[in-house]
């Protein structure tokens, strides 16, 4: 494509994405400054005095050093807000106790001793955050698979033009983006992340996005980030070693390939290079029998994984090498033979695929044979913000490189053989890997995925005709879904980014309210009754906009790591690793129901937002709950469900069709409000009568007028 040609194709896709014309009547509100961006639509409005311009940085230690630690929120704020978070999961009587387990802990001989524990960890200088070592082994020590489990997925839209979805030209462009953003990012070229332009988001997360993987150990698990790139010193959760990658780990047909994605010079080959490269792997997999699935091993049991790689070590100094290859890579890129026809097929092949093809300890960016695209990301390396930003770039990257199969069949670039990655088994590992294949085989059967694309409004409608968070707008969809499903709510987590601090992860926004259930039971009313004498407004619409008020509260709380998860499991941990200097058993708060219930998440949820991306998604993190992924667009939604099969009553399917009706539910909620909607049209038609409407007492207003008598006559 012509560089003028390939420039007007960049700016007229920058115009589709942020000069809608759906903003051209945007109406003031709080929400305005709400944007849509690699953050998604959980950004609100901050509090007056929140938002202090400052000098951008150019360079990511000069940016690092202005973002502050994360600190650690005063005790008895979180603990309040926690007896706050249980009032509308709870019986009087667990309530009754869970406040006795409160004061418990508030007394000066147990909570501020563990406290002050915990900010003298805070202002250790060793530690780049006082959290980061536990919410790494909190990932890092898991025992179960973490295929489904804990890995998420993005789907990136279709190209624009039905012609460039072909599986290798797509694959060969994707990938090039993605090596482009990796050159960016080690010559410190990249763009410095900030939220609304003024607050600097850490950039920590960006060291394992490229070069990184997960490695299988018993109890706990290492992550090994191959790089030359530092951001600080101060972080002991990876183990880094001095190393640039430049090359891709293909998996095609369950055989393994390295392409080389660098020239010497530390160029990036050139797309035309990367494609002859791929179809050649995809050539020499459909010409060989498929082999015995090594992959299945990375969605074993980790201790089980831990056991089959040593043994692999054993077998063959080849099967090291090969272990080291794929650890070392950029990422594993996976041509997937299958073609998925609908969002569902789609999202099954992105959470797990069949059960083959897969490297789940890296970030797998997987193609379909029609075209269809997504990555599945690894998770204990990062977060969605930071991955969606990569994602964010190559799709972009692939819509002004798109490769058409005609332009694919007439690249006749030479290149090199692409090296095949040799395992060498024997029978014993064969047996572990059959037992692997027949286990993620029944994790995959008890996996239910369901996809709702939603089009009747987006986030547009919920900003200007609402003027409310979009965010706040759809977790109250899902709420409302959640209770007329089950007739109460329950523990939810909704995941708020805290990278405004240094090497911040997330924080815990419990979703779950008392003004949420306040308005959940009251939507089982009529919208336009149930309304106290002279009230224009009906009760539904001032209770909705109390619960999107208590959402955002939380939020602004959870974003400034003021949210009661975090902090409670730092009070837990400083107990737990300091138990033989205190004089005071485990406080029952950590033993009790309240506790327990508070935290078992029958909704996991999570926002990404982004016009490159169809659908988000990730497995339940209870096997009695839903997983909901979402994305916000200005006029449509898209919430990809999940749940397990072994618990009849967690039914997807029934759970989008409610969330449908639930969202559709708030709009008529919204258009109650007379100055909203069709009630805030003038009429357009004049007052009439119709001879049988109020008959009589027409003929009496027409007698009445003196101008007729009762036979007509004048």
């Amino acid at each position: 494509m012509p560089g003028d040609e390939r420039d007007a194709l960049e700016r007229s896709f920058e115009d589709s994405v942020i000069k809608s014309t759906t903003w051209d009547q945007v109406t003031p509100s709080r929400y305005t400054s709400e944007v849509r961006s690699v953050f998604g639509w959980t950004d609100v409005t901050p509090a007056a005095g929140d938002e202090q311009p400052i000098q951008m940085a150019t360079k990511i230690p000069e940016h690092q050093s202005k973002i502050e630690r994360l600190p650690v929120p005063e005790l008895d704020t979180t603990l309040d807000l926690y007896l706050k978070t249980l009032e509308p999961l709870l019986t009087a009587d667990e309530f009754d106790q869970a406040e006795r387990e409160v004061n418990e802990l508030k007394r000066e001989d147990i909570g501020p001793v563990l406290q002050q524990k915990l900010k003298a960890r805070e202002e250790d200088p060793s530690l780049a955050s006082w959290l980061e070592p536990w919410w790494d082994d909190s990932y890092l020590c898991g025992r179960d698979s973490i295929a489904i489990n804990v890995n998420y997925f993005f789907g990136f839209e279709s190209d624009p033009k039905a012609s460039n979805m072909h599986q290798v030209g797509r694959a060969a462009s994707l990938l090039h983006g993605a090596a482009s953003f990796y050159k960016k990012l080690k010559a410190e070229t990249l763009e410095m992340d900030y939220e609304r332009n003024s607050v600097p988001l850490c950039m920590s997360q960006m060291r394992r996005v490229f070069g990184a993987s997960r490695i299988p150990q018993v109890d706990r698990d290492k992550i090994i980030t191959y790089t030359t790139f530092k951001i600080e010193d101060a972080s002991k959760t990876s183990e880094y070693i001095v190393d640039d990658p430049t090359h891709a780990v293909v998996l095609a047909g369950s055989r393994f390939y390295v392409v080389e994605c660098f020239n010497d010079d530390e160029s990036v080959h050139s797309i035309e290079y990367l494609e002859a490269s791929l179809k050649k792997c995809l050539e020499s997999s459909e010409s060989e029998a498929i082999p015995v699935p090594v992959e299945v091993v990375t969605s074993m049991n980790r201790d089980d994984w831990a056991t089959v790689r040593e043994k692999l070590i054993v077998a063959s100094e080849s099967n090291r090498t090969t272990l080291e290859a794929i650890q070392r890579a950029i990422m594993v890129v996976v041509l997937e033979p299958m073609e998925p026809r609908g969002d569902e097929e789609l999202a099954r092949l992105l959470l797990h695929g069949a059960g083959t093809n897969r490297w789940f300890d890296k970030h797998n960016l997987i193609v379909c044979k029609n075209g269809k695209a997504g990555i599945n990301f690894e998770h204990s390396v990062g977060d969605g913000a930071t991955t969606l930003r990569v994602a964010d770039y190559m799709y972009k990257h692939s819509l002004t490189h798109g490769r058409s199969a005609e332009i694919v069949a007439a690249n006749k670039t030479e290149v090199p053989s692409p090296t095949p990655l040799v395992w060498v088994l024997n029978s014993r590992i064969e047996d572990s890997l059959k037992e692997a294949y027949g286990s993620f085989k029944c994790q995959i059967l008890s996996n239910e995925t369901q996809v709702l694309q939603f089009g009747q409004f987006g986030g547009a409608f919920i900003k200007t005709v609402a003027g409310m968070s979009p965010d706040a707008f759809v977790q109250i969809a899902i709420q409302l879904a959640y209770f007329k499903m089950f007739g109460r709510i329950d523990a939810t987590y909704e995941a708020a980014s805290t990278r405004s601090y240094l090497h911040g992860r997330t924080e815990v926004v419990r979703t779950a309210s008392s003004q949420i259930l306040e308005f959940c039971k009251a939507s089982c009313n009529t919208a336009l009754t149930h309304r106290k004498a002279g009230q224009k407004i009906p009760t539904q619409l001032k209770l909705l906009r109390k619960a999107v008020d208590a959402h955002i509260d939380y939020m602004r709380k959870a974003k400034k790591a003021s949210g009661v998860d975090r902090h409670l499991l730092g009070l837990r941990m400083v107990f737990e690793e300091n138990k033989d200097t205190f004089d005071f058993s485990l406080p029952t708060l950590f033993k009790g129901t309240a506790y327990r219930k508070s935290s078992h998440w029958n909704l996991s949820t999570s926002h990404c937002g982004s016009s490159s991306l169809s659908m988000f998604g990730f497995g339940p993190v209870v096997s009695d709950g839903f997983g909901v992924g979402y994305m916000i667009k200005n006029n449509t939604a898209s919430f990809t469900i999940t749940s397990k099969y072994n618990f009849k009553a967690t039914s997807c399917a029934i759970f989008s069709c409610i969330l449908e009706e639930s969202l559709m539910h708030l709009k008529s909620i919204v258009l109650t409000d007379p100055t909203k909607g069709s009630l805030a049209q003038k009429p357009k038609s004049l007052d009439f009568t119709h001879p049988t409407s109020h008959t009589d007492e027409l003929l009496v207003d027409w007698l009445r007028s003196g101008k007729r008598t009762a036979s007509g006559k004048k």
